[in-house]
């Protein structure tokens, strides 16, 4: 996320690339934490039977994107635009989906 992030214009301003991306991996990571230590982590790696995509990665993406949102949204980017922080959200979402899905 830093890496791809850095290379944008808008997201060099106010160190946002490094905000955007502090949030992501405490979201990502709270969340993996939060499952290893319910055992929820065996009850959601259940696949879709068309995508090979399970509901703990869906989480993983959505907590990184709702931590993103809250980072951005109240603490560091009052002032600008829902949809740049809601994109660069987004960003992060997929991104944490897509590691959660082919790295761990």
């Amino acid at each position: 996320m830093f890496i791809f992030l850095f290379f944008l214009k808008w997201y060099k301003d106010h160190f946002r690339f490094a905000v955007s991306s502090l949030s992501t991996f405490l979201g990502f990571t709270a969340w993996n934490l939060l499952q290893n230590e319910t055992g929820a982590d065996s009850v959601l790696n259940i696949d879709w039977l068309v995508f090979p995509m399970s509901w703990s990665d869906v989480g993983s993406g959505v907590v990184a994107f709702v931590a993103t949102v809250m980072a951005l949204g109240l603490l560091t980017d009052r002032n600008e635009s829902a949809s740049r922080v809601v994109a660069t959200a987004g960003i992060a979402g997929l991104l944490s989906t897509l590691v959660d899905l082919f790295v761990l």
